[in-house]
């Protein structure tokens, strides 16, 4: 079984307006961890990003070779905005960059690149693992209900 590490993400720096080292590792990974979890339930999803953005547009086809059971379509839009948008079919969806978005989606404050990049790591460490097939593979809290507010305090 795979246990997708967030020690990877004390090397990156954090976007978060007034920060100037790095953010917490803890607390970003519970959000790119929810962000992904929400991503893997759904029944596609959108991501629309920045063109600078460097992406796999075969993401579809590797979630699915490593998950056989995991089918959804995945699109990537282009915008000239300062955030990615991750819109979900039938879950919740987030946001990645420095302004929050409405209580109901994920925040992840992080660079954009960097955000992305882990984001997509934990999608598909979560895929490799089973998720959502699986018993306790999606992390502590998956197991409870996610307190998107809560973890937006810490941030401050």
């Amino acid at each position: 079984m795979v246990d997708p590490s967030h020690s990877r993400l004390r090397r990156h720096p954090s976007s978060l307006v007034g920060s100037t080292g790095y953010m917490e590792a803890d607390l970003c990974t519970r959000s790119v961890r929810e962000l992904a979890r929400r991503i893997l339930r759904s029944r596609g999803v959108v991501f629309s990003l920045p063109s600078h953005i460097q992406r796999d547009e075969s993401l579809g086809i590797i979630i699915s070779d490593l998950s056989p059971s995991l089918y959804f379509g995945i699109e990537f839009k282009t915008h000239n905005l300062d955030y990615i948008t991750v819109t979900n079919i039938g879950e919740s969806g987030g946001i990645i960059g420095i302004e929050a978005p409405a209580d109901s989606e994920v925040w992840v404050p992080l660079d954009l690149q960097t955000g992305f990049d882990i984001l997509i790591e934990e999608v598909i460490a979560l895929a490799s693992a089973g998720y959502p097939a699986c018993a306790g593979c999606g992390g502590s809290d998956s197991e409870t209900p996610w307190d998107e507010l809560a973890i937006r305090e810490l941030y401050y």
